[in-house]
């Protein structure tokens, strides 16, 4: 305790102790071959929390009183630089130059981190300043719009809601890492990123990697990797307390401190975070916590880096996009809405509600109450070593484990609208309070839990002073949990479920926490090994990355008819205690005398069992269980970099992936029509997916100007669909069960040009540009086989990839008036957006028809700030962000031919049958930090 108290101590005062008679150093942090600043560098005071941060032109200034001292230089992928520096009775100035040549091993082993002008591949740099600067209360993803290919969105407009695309390839296809330990849903691929809303307090860089990129885990993304690294021992010491307020009632108080490498070789990281807010869409509000804690630990050559984060979470959400009429006649009119498709929408749902409207709550008993609901919490912990074995060889270790539950709620159906159209809550309750009924209408819950826990472990060797090798192992574990349980009665006492086969669907009541409809769990298990041989010469390096991998799935049933094996048939056996047809309702293996059933058999099966001679056998029959299935992928890539002068590089690479296909598109549970039983099946005819990539770039550097040109083309053979179409497992009856049939053979091409540039203008000047021109289209017919035999083909042939712009044009300009103050903006045009839409739509007359086109949009953004930094005192640094500044009306997402949410129901590919979401107007947030 007193060890605590005391390095506490130090934390706190050490600035006060170091500024007795202060002078002030100063210095330009910058790179060793090409000169160029290096932007959010850290410098600190060897021993101390003392340190500063490089500003954008790389400049940093420290206080510090006469005598000598050791200073340590840091910068993400360039190796720690350690200066002795003597104060006498003046002003000094130390400049440094670091070198990428030997990187900070720790970072790029075990954080799969690229290198500028090395690795070959594209690749942004998105730094703590900036994500200080412009994030201003969004979610993670909306920075990230400054980066060339990528398009992120509010969707609904939920806080957390966001979602990103990188080159046309949505998010379930690029790897999210949080220090290299990946977080996308293990069935799905998707990431919530409600459950991180606080990792910008303790960022230190987020690298946004293009294409197959540098990922030396075995299954690698097909779009891109976002990696967000931490901040640990290597950073300097700061203490900061933030207070932000916004539009819609957004607060936000923020906590966080590092206190960099202390005595011992210790360092502590940790934050805290607590936001609410009502939502700028109609009560999509939100409340959120946040806590981080990393301890790092330096033994000689090994250090241990123990960490834990969590983010549990409340907010509402708007789901479903909705026609272009009911958020305004006048855009369905400009957008070639005839006037008969505007009243149907109207006499529908209504029309002209505007861009905030959100139809999932309404008033019940005089409070408001909204029927969609995300809730998680999703904390994740690992354990990190690392070792320099000896100068040539390292090894990193990295377990982590990580546990989720929650989910998001939904009303079974949606009531009429009151008076203020809202849903009509006060009528559903009425309707539910009558007396000797069930409810007929409920909030339910959709609850997705798991159990996830992995290791990753890399060693790196260096053969020779050109030549390293990497090598390790990549294994994952993972269980979800899946059920509907009921959420609210809406004023009811008993509410009458529906397929579920353990219990009377007409006559067993449920209440809240009763599970229904279905109940499974999803088990997935990863196994691979990469290696990676490196080759770095004086003007070039290259590379080539093999890897293999075993997914392996299973899928447990809880819910639906249990199953009894009788002479290589499987019978199923479900409750039945008010059917007359007592054989259609449980399994009778009349040869061996037996009836199947459940535990507590009804007295219709006793009298069955009787009038048969039947033996009830309750304990045989198992739950629906489908076993391990293995299916196997490799990947490999391969890449060249070649430095023409200090100025002047290019670089190439190609990829080819065989990727086993996501547990999502393997199982399925089939609800039988006929016997009620329900199945769990396997998709038919799933193959792997193949993706072949290659993708070349140019880049320039000055000491004022920095460019980079790339060009991509990837080709994704046998691209599943979300979900597969279901059809009659016997077309000649029209009561025969549906069942999912894959659809193999669709293919994808997404090529393109990405540019970006930075230009220092003057010394108060900035210029950044960035622009992406993709031409994603589906290139090949998609194949259905039925289980008769019978072929459907699917044909999108030349249909551009909807879900994402494929042209974004757009910069910023950042101007520092003084020191400490700017005044910067971003704006970006996005265009050649296509509606989302299923390719296995496109068949007979609809083949090869393209979807409805978005309207093209432009944003802007505008960021103010101000630094009021003195000698012994706190620094304070005051901002305002305002986005969408012209506050322009826009259609982010689209649905094609949307018959869910579409009054209208037609297929006319075009602004009559599509349903959109708008994308939030102006809004504005004001932060105050103080940081030591």
């Amino acid at each position: 305790m007193k060890k605590t108290l005391l390095a506490f101590s130090v934390f706190l005062f050490s600035n006060i102790l170091l500024a007795q008679k202060p002078f002030v150093l100063r210095g330009l942090v910058s790179d060793e071959t090409t000169k160029e600043a290096l932007v959010g560098a850290s410098v600190v005071v060897k021993g101390t929390t003392r340190g500063a941060i490089t500003d954008f032109d790389g400049n940093y200034t420290l206080e510090l009183p006469k005598g000598s001292f050791d200073l340590i230089f840091s910068y993400v992928g360039y190796t720690l630089i350690e200066k002795k520096v003597t104060i006498d009775d003046a002003d000094a100035t130390l400049n440094v130059s670091m070198s990428g040549d030997n990187m900070i091993k720790e970072i790029v082993v075990s954080a799969d981190i690229a290198i500028d002008r090395k690795t070959p591949v594209a690749f942004s740099n998105v730094p703590t300043a900036r994500i200080k600067e412009e994030l201003a209360s969004q979610d993670l993803p909306m920075l990230l719009n400054s980066t060339p290919g990528a398009y992120a969105t509010q969707q609904g407009g939920g806080d957390g809601d966001a979602r990103i695309t990188i080159r046309g390839f949505n998010q379930r296809n690029v790897a999210v890492m949080l220090d290299g330990i990946p977080v996308n849903d293990m069935e799905n691929g998707q990431v919530y990123w409600s459950n991180w809303f606080g990792l910008n307090l303790v960022t230190k860089t987020i690298q946004v990697q293009r294409g197959l990129g540098a990922s030396k885990i075995s299954i690698p993304s097909v779009g891109g990797t976002i990696n967000i690294l931490t901040k640990g021992i290597e950073s300097r010491g700061s203490f900061e307390l933030k207070q932000e307020v916004g539009a819609g009632g957004a607060y936000q108080t923020t906590l966080g401190f590092t206190t960099g490498r202390l005595a011992k070789g210790f360092g502590i990281t940790g934050a805290a975070a607590w936001k609410q807010t009502d939502g700028w869409v109609d009560r999509n509000y939100s409340k959120a916590l946040f806590y981080f804690l990393r301890i790092d630990k330096e033994i000689g050559k090994h250090l241990i880096t123990l960490s834990g984060f969590g983010g549990p979470q409340e907010h509402g959400q708007r789901a479903y996009s909705e026609p272009i009429a009911l958020t305004s006649v006048a855009d369905a009119k400009e957008f070639g809405v005839s006037d008969a498709a505007i009243n149907v929408v109207k006499t529908a749902k209504g029309t002209d509600f505007g861009i905030r409207y959100n139809n999932t709550w309404g008033v019940l008993n005089g409070d408001i109450k909204n029927t969609r609901i995300n809730y998680y919490h999703k904390p994740q912990f690992s354990l990190r070593h690392s070792w320099a074995i000896s100068p040539k060889t390292f090894l990193s270790n990295v377990a982590y484990f990580s546990t989720g539950t929650g989910g998001g709620t939904n009303i079974i159906k949606n009531p009429a609208l009151d008076s203020t159209n809202q849903l009509n809550l006060n009528e559903v309750y009425s309707q539910n309070q009558r007396p000797f009924t069930s409810s007929a209408n409920i909030l339910y819950s959709s609850v997705n839990n798991h159990v996830w826990y992995g290791l990753l472990s890399t060693l790196r060797h260096e053969i020779s002073k050109s030549m390293v090798f990497s090598g390790g192992i990549d294994l994952r574990n993972y269980q979800g949990e899946h059920y509907r349980q009921v959420y609210d009665m809406l004023g009811g006492s008993k509410f009458i479920g529906t397929r579920n086969a353990r219990i009377n669907n007409n006559t067993t009541p449920l209440s809240i926490g009763d599970k229904y409809f279905y109940n499974y769990d999803g088990f997935v298990r990863w196994g691979g090994a990469f290696g990676l041989l490196e080759y770095s010469g004086k003007n070039w390096s290259a590379f080539a990355n093999l890897s293999g991998a075993m997914s392996q799935y299973k899928y447990h049933d809880k819910m639906f008819a249990q199953a009894v094996f009788v002479n290589n048939d499987t019978l199923y056996t479900q409750y039945a205690a008010r059917y007359t047809d007592v054989p259609l309702k449980v399994a009778i293996d009349k040869t061996a005398g037996k009836m199947y059933t459940i535990n507590h058999p009804s007295q219709a099966m006793f009298d069955y069992a009787k009038a048969y001679n039947l033996t009830i056998d309750s304990t045989t029959a198992k739950d629906q269980t489908l076993d391990w299935i293995t299916l196997p992928s490799v990947t490999f890539k391969a890449g060249f970099s070649y430095q023409f002068n200090r100025s002047n590089s290019f670089f190439i690479n190609a990829g080819y992936l065989s990727k086993a296909t996501r547990f999502n598109n393997v199982f399925y549970s089939v609800y039988s029509t006929t016997t009620e039983i329900g199945k769990i099946i396997t998709a038919r005819n799933y193959d792997n997916e193949i993706i072949k990539s290659i993708e070349g770039g140019y880049q320039f550097r000055s000491p004022s100007f920095a460019a980079n040109v790339n060009a991509y083309y990837t080709n994704w053979i046998n691209k599943p669909v979300d979900n597969a179409p279901l059809v009659a497992e016997d077309p000649t009856n029209s009561q025969s069960d549906r069942v999912p049939v894959a659809v193999n053979g669709l293919g994808a091409r997404h090529m393109g040009i990405e540019i970006d540039f930075s230009w220092k203008i003057a010394k108060q000047w900035k210029l950044e540009g960035v622009g992406s021109f993709g031409d994603w289209i589906w290139n090949s017919k998609g194949i259905q086989t039925k289980p008769d035999g019978t072929v459907i083909e699917f044909d999108p042939t030349g249909v551009h990839v909807g879900d994402a712009a494929q042209t974004q044009i757009g910069g910023g300009i950042r101007f520092e008036p003084r020191r400490g103050m700017y005044v910067s903006t971003r704006s970006y045009l996005f265009g050649k957006n296509y509606s989302n839409f299923d390719p296995e739509s496109l068949q007979n007359a609809n083949a090869r028809r393209e979807s409805w086109k978005q309207p093209d949009y432009f944003l802007s953004d505008v960021h103010f700030g101000y630094q009021i930094r003195k000698r012994n005192e706190p620094t304070v640094d005051i901002r305002l962000s305002i986005l969408n500044v012209f506050n322009t009306r826009y259609i982010s997402d689209a649905r094609n031919n949307d018959t869910l949410g579409s009054a209208t129901a037609t297929s006319n590919f075009d602004a009559s049958s599509a349903t959109v979401f708008y994308g939030q107007g102006r809004r504005w947030t004001v932060s105050l930090e103080v940081s030591f």
